[in-house]
């Protein structure tokens, strides 16, 4: 049991990439921090067999289980993996867009922050879409509720004392406003809210022209 609407949250940042490149047979598209490679199952319904797949992934363990789950469902052959954080992804031809699911909460310091928006920028053609989700905020409040909407669903105490962990670690990013200004620094124009459960939400914006 993940957060409410997960997977509204990965169909509408596909349908948003999707939307973009409607009517292209061909095109490249960049995961990075794949994890568990759930963000690219919806692909089976929005995309077309024409469009590649790169999965940047820094942790070995997790992008094993992205392996196997992409291969049983089919699309592991349109996929290429790479183990390591972006700025190790070889270089070559700029992607038709990406997506930067649930990683940038986890990245430490702002300049950290910026220079993985750039180096996405970086990869992208001009006019590009990013979709990005993360978490936005910390209130209490809103915690509690993702926490007793959990305990309902039955996950075991020991669970969800790990998470409270872990989202302990976490540094969200302040407000819409902070992340739209590193959006700005970075390259990227025109933000658009895609998804909110509440402290989660998505965005797409598209690298400037």
């Amino acid at each position: 049991m993940s957060l409410a609407g997960y997977q509204a949250a990965y169909e509408l940042g596909v349908s948003a990439l999707a939307a973009h490149l409607d009517g292209q047979e061909t095109a490249s598209l960049l995961h990075v921090g794949l994890g568990t490679g759930a963000e690219l199952l919806p692909y089976h319904r929005f995309s077309v067999p024409g469009w590649r797949f790169t999965g940047v992934e820094p942790s070995a363990p997790m992008l094993a289980v992205a392996r196997k789950r992409l291969e049983e469902e089919g699309l592991l052959s349109r996929t290429q993996l790479h183990e390591g954080e972006l700025r190790t992804l070889p270089q070559g031809e700029r992607f038709d867009g990406a997506q930067l699911m649930g990683v940038l909460h986890h990245v430490e310091g702002e300049e950290a922050r910026l220079e993985l928006l750039r180096e996405v920028a970086r990869r992208l053609k001009p006019g590009a879409p990013l979709v990005l989700g993360c978490r936005i905020g910390q209130d209490p409040e809103l915690t509690k509720v993702e926490f007793r909407r959990l305990r309902a669903y039955g996950v075991a105490t020991e669970k969800l004392e790990a998470r409270s962990q872990a989202m302990a670690k976490m540094q969200p990013i302040a407000s819409d406003a902070a992340l739209f200004a590193m959006f700005e620094r970075t390259g990227f124009v025109a933000p658009k809210t895609l998804f909110v459960s509440l402290q989660y939400k998505v965005f797409l914006a598209h690298r400037a022209p």
